[in-house]
């Protein structure tokens, strides 16, 4: 059971990032042609909009039964992505499947610690380095087939829901969701889908049709960021905004390396981010008073500053101290959404999912929105910056445009971090 356990947790740690990989090596190992981009661009726009798209079914009843579908689901996938003729259905399939993945197992975990009936404390860490393993497995075994990286995906989700079964639901003969079935949420979730695709799709595949929708989605957000600021607790814009500060380091961390030729660095710069992750989850218990809160915040600027200096590794370490720094305001926000009472019960997990995506999507379609428009202002070549990355021909004549697009998204974050911190403090969110 234990083992069983922490499998589970690797596999909803890497429910994103383990599909993500074996798409990615698929699409550098066929020749990276916006064919084999599909089941990559697929993956990813369904894992990011299902979430949403849940909504339109009411509140969630029961994270029991929405973990054992998810699960089914995404072993469908991966079944199906055996075979290459379906591999964008099987990706497709799997990104519906890994959309509520780990949202479910978390909420059902919280369920058994209120019982008092889950003992299995330390399972969180132990599946942080289960999951590495299985990462570097996982890379070494697509040297010779990809199949068996896929092949270790299948097992862990086997394995993810023979522990389900065994598991006893909290919530016997419940519904997943409340109902009836409403529209509203649907204008939200295509508007997410438009983003994730836009932002995805071009990033894959520099289309001149994607370019157009991704630059007027950018547009569409702007329109609706006030709003965003406006209606919703310092607690969730804090998600939104350390999702979208984490998930801009890597995309242009992705973009700066590889098109500079500097793939060592690249690595190091994902290495660093996973260790500032296990960092910032490890020193969040020794943060819980508010004095050590006002040094965690400006941390995260400062790391984002010091990322501005003109040397690689100024920005590695800008990087590290974010990413720490992130990592801990989203361990020390988690409180506020379980003692927040506009949050009906069972839906903690889902509704800072929420603004978790809508960070990560935000921050690409920013950031790739801002490449195009430099990189045209520089080289009168808006997809300059993507085909190099797509098709991985380095240009050193793109370090101008990277490094402004740099600058000014990190003015961009700090401005809004100045403007949470102003706004009104966290402990103010219990009211």
């Amino acid at each position: 059971m234990n083992f069983l356990v922490i499998n589970m947790e690797a596999l909803t740690l890497g429910s994103i990032v383990l599909p993500n990989i074996i798409f990615m090596l698929y699409f550098i190992q066929q020749g990276r042609t916006a064919v084999v981009a599909l089941p990559v661009i697929f993956f990813y726009v369904m894992a990011k909009t299902v979430p949403y798209a849940i909504r339109s079914f009411g509140n969630v009843k029961n994270p029991y039964r929405i973990l054992l579908t998810s699960s089914c689901l995404a072993l469908g996938g991966v079944g199906l992505a055996f075979f290459k003729p379906l591999l964008p259905e099987g990706a497709t399939l799997l990104g519906i499947g890994m959309g509520c993945l780990k949202p479910a197992y978390q909420q059902l975990k919280d369920e058994y610690h209120q019982q008092g009936t889950w003992h299995y404390s330390r399972a969180s860490l132990v599946g942080i380095f289960y999951l590495l393993i299985i990462l570097g497995l996982g890379m070494w075994l697509s040297y010779f087939t990809l199949a068996a990286f896929m092949g270790e995906l299948f097992l862990m989700i086997v394995l993810g829901i023979i522990l389900v079964i065994k598991l006893p639901t909290p919530w016997p003969g419940t519904s997943a969701f409340s109902g009836p079935f409403n529209w509203r949420p649907v204008i939200a979730t295509l508007i997410i889908f438009g983003i994730a695709m836009g932002a995805r799709g071009l990033k894959q595949t520099g289309s001149l049709p994607l370019t157009f929708l991704t630059l007027g989605m950018w547009i569409i957000m702007l329109m609706g960021f006030g709003q965003l600021q406006s209606r919703f607790k310092s607690s969730r814009l804090w998600t939104f905004w350390t999702s979208a500060t984490t998930n801009f380091l890597l995309i242009y961390s992705l973009f700066y390396f590889d098109t500079l030729n500097l793939t060592p660095q690249l690595f190091l710069a994902y290495g660093l981010f996973i260790l500032a992750t296990i960092g910032g989850l490890l020193l969040s218990p020794r943060l819980r008073n508010r004095a050590c809160w006002r040094i965690i915040f400006p941390g995260a600027a400062v790391g984002l500053l010091f990322s501005l200096f003109p040397s690689n590794w100024c920005f590695l370490a800008g990087l590290f101290i974010t990413s720490l720094c992130c990592s801990s305001i989203n361990a020390l926000t988690w409180p506020f959404y379980q003692n927040d009472s506009t949050i009906p019960p069972l839906n903690n997990r889902f509704i800072r999912q929420h603004f978790n995506i809508l960070g990560t999507v935000i921050s690409q379609i920013t950031l790739i929105s801002l490449l195009i428009i430099t990189n045209f202002l520089f080289n009168d070549h808006g997809r300059q910056i993507l085909h190099a990355y797509y098709a991985h021909t380095p240009n050193h004549a793109l370090g101008e445009p990277l490094w402004l697009t740099r600058v000014i998204c990190v003015a961009l974050l700090v401005f809004m971090m100045v403007f949470l911190i102003n706004r009104q403090s966290l402990d103010n969110d219990h009211s």
